[in-house]
């Protein structure tokens, strides 16, 4: 396990969570793996499921799934899972890479709710559950219009947000990589090769790598791009030109600092300025 949770706050505010949108919410980390969950007792169709073997390692199997098509798509999304029930997914980013990731269980949607009933009834036969059982457990599943699953999904998203900000969630750090990462915030205007990062720490690149993904969850060229970036987000919303900004952050080629900026941010240098700069706000 890379990342660390602060436990008793995190449940805290799933707490929070469920009390406002009334959705169960779970958290896993990086390694696909149950931190926590609010409410602790699934819903008596779920635990069903659960109940059986195959039912039980669907669910694993599912959970796992969409952790990693969260983690490719770096972004939410809705699905359907295994067991027919309507969920929804969002990755939680530091650095680049991804700390673990928070879902959103058991919903269905109102729109289609007699016919999502039936499938979730289909599946649960596949798994030995009686039509009887599953349907009577069931009723303990929320419908949820389109409307409301996608302002939960985006409520979801910035949950996820919050936890790395208020380092709900962050990555397990050693003296060498805080060290790694006090150096190359120094010095973002100087040259931040591997080669120049592993003889000032003293290390191979198979060790820098393996402390950048570590530390940062993302390799050191990424990491060391994604600091240049945030610092020149800032220096942009400061009022600093971009030819200023490029040279500061260790960019000698313009046309080059602006392809980075617009592949890392979404828009060039200047749109960013434009829009960001904090005396015109």
């Amino acid at each position: 396990m890379v990342t660390t949770f602060d436990k008793e706050n995190l449940n805290r505010l799933l707490k929070d969570f469920y009390t406002a949108v009334g959705i169960r919410i779970s958290i896993f980390d990086d390694t696909f793996r149950l931190v926590t969950e609010y409410p602790e007792n699934a819903p008596e169709f779920c635990a069903l499921i659960r109940s059986t073997e195959r039912g039980l390692e669907g669910c694993r199997s599912c959970d796992r799934e969409a952790c990693e098509r969260a983690k490719k798509l770096l972004g939410p999304h809705i699905y359907t899972c295994h067991a027919g029930i309507t969920e929804a997914i969002t990755p939680i980013r530091l650095g680049g890479g991804v700390l673990g990731y928070a879902i959103l269980a058991h919903m269905l949607p109102k729109e289609e709710y007699s016919s999502a009933v039936e499938k979730a009834c289909d599946l649960a036969e596949k798994y030995g559950i009686s039509r009887e059982k599953s349907i009577s457990a069931i009723k303990g599943i929320s419908a949820r219009s389109a409307e409301q699953i996608n302002a939960a999904v985006h409520i979801l998203d910035a949950v996820s947000v919050y936890l790395r900000v208020q380092s709900l969630a962050t990555w397990k750090n050693d003296a060498v990589s805080v060290n790694i990462e006090r150096y190359i915030k120094s010095n973002l205007s100087r040259e931040l090769s591997a080669k120049v990062i592993c003889a000032q720490f003293h290390c191979s690149r198979s060790s820098l790598h393996q402390i950048s993904k570590r530390a940062f969850g993302t390799g050191i060229m990424e990491f060391v791009t994604y600091c240049r970036m945030e610092n020149s987000k800032r220096m942009l919303s400061e009022g600093r030109t971009v030819t200023e900004t490029a040279l500061l952050n260790g960019y000698s080629d313009y046309s080059y600092f602006r392809k980075v900026f617009l592949r890392e941010v979404g828009c060039s240098p200047s749109e960013y300025r434009k829009k960001n700069k904090a005396f015109d706000r």
